[in-house]
């Protein structure tokens, strides 16, 4: 009986290590419980997500970079699942992802790649209907 009961104390720990989503704001690790998916063919491609401080987040198969120099940043990015590249401002890129990918394992592995100083999903924060 006690085996059993370390046996299960031992899986809810890995769960929780290994199955959260999160990811890094200013330096801070933010963790976010996934939302039930909504019927809406609009949000199909959407997964939302909730902070602990209760903001709803949606997120797409986006990542935004900060890279000074894309030629250097092109190499780091060929070892990811990276469809394209937009370029968004002198130092800002979008981008897209194979799909399936884990936006959130993504953006935070290539936030520990050099010369990237910025990587983050490309959260939504409200839709709007055109």
């Amino acid at each position: 009986m006690k085996i059993l009961i370390t046996l299960s104390a031992l899986l809810l720990s890995a769960v929780h290590l290994f199955g959260e989503t999160y990811y890094y704001a200013f330096g801070q690790k933010v963790i976010l419980k996934p939302l039930p998916q909504t019927r809406s063919a609009a949000d199909q491609n959407i997964h939302y997500f909730q902070t602990k401080t209760g903001t709803k987040l949606g997120v797409k198969n986006e990542i935004i970079i900060g890279c000074k120099d894309m030629e250097q940043c092109k190499p780091v990015l060929e070892n990811y699942p990276v469809t394209s590249v937009e370029k968004r401002s002198d130092t800002l890129y979008l981008l897209t992802l194979k799909k399936g990918s884990d936006p959130f394992k993504v953006a935070n592995s290539l936030s520990h790649e050099e010369p990237i100083f910025l990587s983050h999903p490309n959260f939504i924060k409200k839709r709007i209907a055109r």
